[in-house]
């Protein structure tokens, strides 16, 4: 599994309703998936940056598709010029990831408690060049001053990294454990 923290480096990302970088809040929630994947012993997980670096769109998928992944997650915080708009989305391309997609955001949908966006097919650049089932997870919107609130919130992360976490084993087929 290659867990994908968006942005990063250079690239800070879109920027919250109080100035935070979205690739600060990628990091942390990208560490706590891949913790979280790291204790269930049937799952290898890879991640595309552990540090704040900054690496290309094409070396994270060419990252992904060397690996031989199984599938390909990328983090991300929505942003919106209506600071108004809340929800989490969830994003694919080629539909044999449609599955993987539909998995993922019935539980992350749920953990977050933001307004359900759906699941939508969408070009971006490392879910369209990845060879394995590949989606972007837009966890809520980091414009929206209650969205954000959340999403910088130790506990938030923790509930969303579980949830996300819990869609990737439901999609793998490996039962949860206890």
């Amino acid at each position: 599994v290659v867990v994908d923290a968006g942005h990063g480096g250079s690239d800070p990302g879109a920027s919250s309703a109080s100035g935070k970088a979205e690739k600060s809040f990628t990091l942390a929630m990208s560490q706590k998936v891949s913790a979280l994947l790291e204790q269930e012993p049937a799952i290898a997980v890879l991640m595309s940056r552990d540090t704040d670096t900054y690496v290309d769109l094409d070396e994270r998928v060419a990252f992904a598709n060397s690996q031989s992944a199984d599938i390909f997650v990328s983090i991300h915080g929505n942003s919106f010029t209506n600071p108004s708009l809340s929800g989490t989305e969830t994003y694919y391309w080629r539909q044999e990831s449609r599955k993987l997609a539909d998995t993922v955001h019935k539980h992350l949908a749920a953990a977050t408690g933001f307004p359900n966006r759906g699941v939508k097919q969408n070009n971006y650049r490392v879910i369209t060049t990845t060879v394995m089932p590949a989606i972007l997870l837009e966890v809520g919107y980091l414009s929206n001053p209650s969205d954000e609130s959340d999403l910088y919130d130790e506990q938030f992360q923790n509930k969303a990294a579980a949830a996300i976490a819990a869609g990737i084993k439901e999609y793998l087929g490996i039962a949860p454990a206890g």
